[in-house]
């Protein structure tokens, strides 16, 4: 496609093999980088938001499927323009990508832009949700809990508190620290039920705990003590 020719040409005139290293060392991606900053790829997909969305997709695979961390960065920034022209097509393309992503960035990028954005309009997908957030790849579990954003923000933290009552144990660092986001969010909208409901799981991992406490500090004495009487 013309299209990815003139990205990869764009992207090659902006790399910074410096950049690029420390970058990739920071993501601990397994990708390769050109090393461009996130406002410089927002600027380039910019000029691909009034393709046909067949002609989209195909650019998708193009980018998404390249080993370059950046390129996939740019096709999930492209899908933010199009994927309210078919949303149900979108979500079903993108559930066959989500092995490919195995870092924090994109995993957010997904879950906050667009499937939770796309869950939001039709809840009929919180089935699918759930059974992501089961799923063995922590990746997709991290994504389907952060998925839970768009919903938060508009009071409905239902989901959430499902979902949490067994990612709160989750032994991977990065659903912790999505687990814990999520909740802390949801305190802002429901402060009294976010807090007993952490009052009703202070065992769980440190980094839920961690992030979910950040506007409830009190919490993080009442763990202490509960700790010290076990021991």
């Amino acid at each position: 496609m013309n299209e990815v020719l003139e990205i990869r040409k764009k992207l090659d005139e902006l790399k910074n093999e410096e950049k690029a290293i420390k970058i990739k060392r920071y993501l601990k991606s397994p990708y390769e980088f050109y090393g461009i900053n996130i406002p410089e790829l927002r600027k380039i997909s910019k000029n691909y938001r009034n393709l046909e969305f067949d002609n989209f997709l195909s650019l998708f695979n193009e980018l998404f499927e390249s080993k370059n961390h950046e390129e996939m960065s740019l096709a999930l920034f492209l899908m933010e323009y199009y994927f309210n022209k078919n949303p149900e097509k979108s979500w079903i393309f993108l559930m066959n990508k989500l092995n490919k992503i195995k870092t924090w960035d994109h995993a957010d990028e997904v879950a906050t832009a667009i499937l939770g954005k796309i869950l939001l309009k039709n809840l009929t997908f919180m089935k699918q949700i759930k059974e992501m957030s089961k799923n063995k790849n922590p990746w997709i579990r991290r994504i389907a809990i952060v998925s839970n954003l768009p919903l938060i923000k508009k009071n409905k933290i239902e989901l959430t508190l499902i979902m949490s009552e067994y990612l709160v144990y989750d032994e991977d660092v990065y659903v912790q620290k999505g687990v814990g986001w999520m909740l802390r969010e949801a305190g802002k909208k429901d402060r009294i039920g976010i807090r007993n409901f952490i009052l009703n799981h202070l065992d769980m991992k440190s980094y839920a705990f961690s992030y979910s406490t950040e506007k409830m500090l009190e919490l993080r004495e009442i763990r202490k003590e509960k700790i010290k009487k076990k021991n």
